[in-house]
């Protein structure tokens, strides 16, 4: 049995005496009624639950010592409280196959498995993808994939932990250590803008996995998706930058802290006093707590710098003001309308809501032009928000929007068509961890701290780029952003770091933007620091340090405070920062998606020959250039390069799924990309993955027509193989 599963009647160990029944009832599966005596604790009881347990351990390899579970296993636990302490059979007991390989995270041990079916309940229960199965009968059944290919899943980590045995244990985490080795320290994750609880379990200074919170309802229900789970090995990474440097007619000079900091600030009142504030642009990711952030703007309003701006990518709002909704509320709405990319791979766990709403209580899921592949659940799949407001039920009088933040005219019509025809709550996804609580301390040209709306507003960093590519930008900061990798046009964003004089960055890795900068700052990683991070919702949530920094590195508020200190800037202390912090999460917030004064112009949709696709891009889960592509465990989960295609275009270019072509622009050409033909795709668009360092989905910059080109099909490429 578990609380999230609900019961099944699998493992009879929940043996209870009922008085009046004959026989001992389960209790999981049993109905209270009015008068019911339960004994949980007789000698009745205890003799079945010692036989149930006896058969459980028939054929158990009681391989304990080596067995990753030893220490936190319910086997044991109960071995302990009903085990006879020997066993009877005297055959030999059954072999099966000890470390299947399941799929790119999970390893199973047939001997070990009890066949509570949880993991298999999970998959079917909670994210409806039905993969997980038992074939066999008997002593023989075991956990296979229906198709008897590898298993895969945003969400297959749970049932690691799920697994009340050893039968599934994480490949990164297999062989490793023991629980009470462990040091465990509760925090938010910050892979996305969801804000999941976690443990982080620490042994000797090294980050060896992360568990769930059950308890966390609100928020997660109490799952994790695979790269709040699994994406912790670069923090051990050798590549992990541990020194400033300085990079001066081509050579890299490495540099004491206070050195660089001196060299940063006297760069910055050098362009300050020949130029002037609007010499001087700032650019602060999600990456940031939102102390960090907060104190960022903090600093550079005081030297009157107001090109300030969080977005380093492709969204442009964060926050979406008063009809702002809680994850949990999600699965109770009634109607959902999806504008954009999926959360399926922005905020998965928003999607477990969605599927928890459409599977279990019934919801109308729509989907506005959506790059997605289909979900494993019902989503009508519309071109316009006309089509989605249309598909809406009548009915529904508990409406959910969910936007990525990208589309901002879109979002504006759609949440005014939906007004007045119900309770509407609206999410953005996003596509960064804190950018609401970025926004919110006033890292943006038009809002301040608590967002207040500012009379003269900055340059955001479009702008930014503009202004440096007509070099009249002297001085970049970049904290927690890799803009060459995510920004819409990457090609812009090269050249804009090549004519800046000074371009900083603090960093964890030799990123893309790393490459480019003047002066690199090594920093810590969020589960080397403390603070507070604001989700999807706007919770303040707490971040708290699990172990200390690498050496040589500090963590991007005390990097602020340095450079403060360097310029001559008196700051606030790190109480008042909290306390500020604490006020701008609570201010109001008067404005909708799509608020023009947050999400400024956008361009137009391009134009395309008839021979040309227009290129989109999509997110993906374990893509990136950062943490992700510095994390070697991981390495099998990245995604390989795509481009996915509508039936039709598929005709039109006489292509098939696992083709291979080139995508060729005014400019550049990407090379070695699968095609994939998506039916829920429009004609005429080939989607690209965003974020892929090898392969950048940016490449084409503001060139977005391509054609495609030297198409390879798939039987050529088997045959040249064999």
């Amino acid at each position: 049995y578990h609380t999230k599963l609900g019961p099944a009647g699998l493992c009879r160990i929940c043996l209870v005496e009922i008085e009046g029944t004959p026989k001992l009832q389960i209790a999981c599966n049993t109905r209270v009624t009015d008068g019911m005596v339960v004994h949980t604790r007789s000698p009745r009881v205890n003799d079945g639950r010692r036989a149930v347990l006896e058969f459980f351990l028939l054929n158990h390899p009681l391989d304990c010592p080596i067995c990753d579970k030893g220490g936190e296993c319910d086997l044991q636990d109960f071995s302990m409280a009903y085990g006879q302490g020997q066993s009877r059979l005297a055959d030999p007991k059954a072999s099966k196959p000890k470390a299947v390989d399941l799929g790119p995270t999970i390893v199973l041990d047939e001997e070990r498995c009890i066949v509570c079916q949880r993991c298999v309940r999970f998959d079917d229960i909670i994210t409806g993808e039905k993969s997980l199965v038992v074939k066999g009968r008997g002593h023989r059944d075991i956990i296979a994939t229906a198709t008897d290919q590898p298993y895969h899943s945003n969400f297959s980590g749970n049932v690691t932990e799920l697994c009340p045995v050893g039968a599934l244990t994480s490949k990164t985490y297999r062989f490793r250590s023991r629980p009470w080795d462990l040091q465990r320290t509760r925090t938010t994750c910050t892979q996305c803008s969801v804000g999941c609880q976690m443990h982080v379990d620490v042994r000797e200074g090294t980050v060896l996995r992360t568990m769930s919170v059950p308890s966390d309802d609100r928020i997660s229900d109490g799952w994790l998706c695979d790269r709040g789970r699994y994406n912790v090995g670069f923090y051990d990474d050798p590549r992990r930058l541990n020194a400033p440097i300085y990079k001066e007619g081509g050579k890299s000079v490495p540099l004491l802290w206070q050195d660089a900091l001196v060299r940063w600030a006297a760069a910055i009142k050098e362009a300050l006093a020949s130029s002037g504030p609007q010499a001087v642009g700032v650019l602060g990711g999600g990456r940031l707590l939102n102390e960090e952030a907060y104190a960022l703007q903090e600093l550079f309003r005081r030297l009157g710098v107001a090109n300030l701006d969080w977005r380093a990518g492709r969204q442009r709002q964060a926050t979406p003001g008063a009809e702002g909704g809680l994850p949990a509320e999600l699965e109770a709405a009634q109607a959902i309308v999806v504008l954009g990319q999926s959360p399926a791979e922005t905020a998965p766990i928003l999607d477990l809501r969605i599927r928890k709403a459409v599977l279990h209580h019934g919801a109308t899921c729509i989907a506005i032009a959506t790059l997605d592949p289909a979900p494993p659940y019902d989503c009508k799949t519309v071109a316009t928000v006309q089509e989605a407001v249309d598909a809406v039920p009548k009915t529904a009088q508990r409406i959910a929007v969910v936007w990525d933040g990208v589309d901002a005219a879109a979002a504006r019509d759609l949440t005014a068509r939906l007004q007045g025809r119900g309770t509407l709550k609206t999410f953005i996804s996003g596509e960064q961890p804190n950018a609401r609580g970025a926004e919110a301390s006033g890292m943006h040209p038009a809002i301040g701290p608590g967002f207040s709306f500012l009379s003269t507003s900055g340059r955001d960093f479009a702008g930014m780029v503009e202004d440096a590519r007509a070099g009249k930008l002297h001085v970049l900061c970049i904290f927690g952003a890799n803009p060459v990798l995510h920004f819409p046009n990457g090609d812009a964003v090269r050249e804009a770091l090549e004519r800046t004089p000074f371009v900083a960055i603090s960093e964890l890795f030799a990123t893309q933007t790393v490459d480019a900068a003047n002066l690199i700052l090594p920093v810590a990683a969020p589960f080397e620091k403390s603070g507070t991070t604001t989700n999807v919702s706007g919770d303040l949530l707490p971040v708290n340090a699990a172990r200390k920094p690498p050496a040589g590195t500090y963590n991007d508020l005390e990097i602020i405070a340095g450079l403060a200190q360097a310029l001559g800037v008196e700051m606030p202390s790190l109480s008042e920062v909290s306390d500020r912090v604490i006020d701008c999460a609570a201010a109001g917030r008067a404005f909708t998606l799509g608020d023009e004064r947050l999400c400024g112009a956008q361009t137009s949709a391009p134009k395309t020959a008839d021979d040309q696709l227009v290129v989109a891009v999509q997110a993906r889960i374990f893509a990136g250039g950062g943490t992700v592509a510095h994390d070697t465990r991981i390495e099998e989960l990245r995604p390989l390069p795509e481009a996915a295609v509508s039936p039709a275009t598929a005709r039109r270019l006489n292509v098939e799924t696992g083709d291979c072509i080139d995508l060729e622009g005014a400019r550049f050409t990407v090379h070695d990309l699968l095609v994939e033909v998506r039916p829920t795709l429009p004609d005429g668009v080939v989607a690209i993955i965003d974020g892929l360092p090898d392969d950048p989905a940016n490449v084409f910059g503001g060139d977005v027509a391509v054609s495609v080109v030297n198409i390879r099909h798939s039987r050529e490429l088997a045959g040249a193989a064999s």
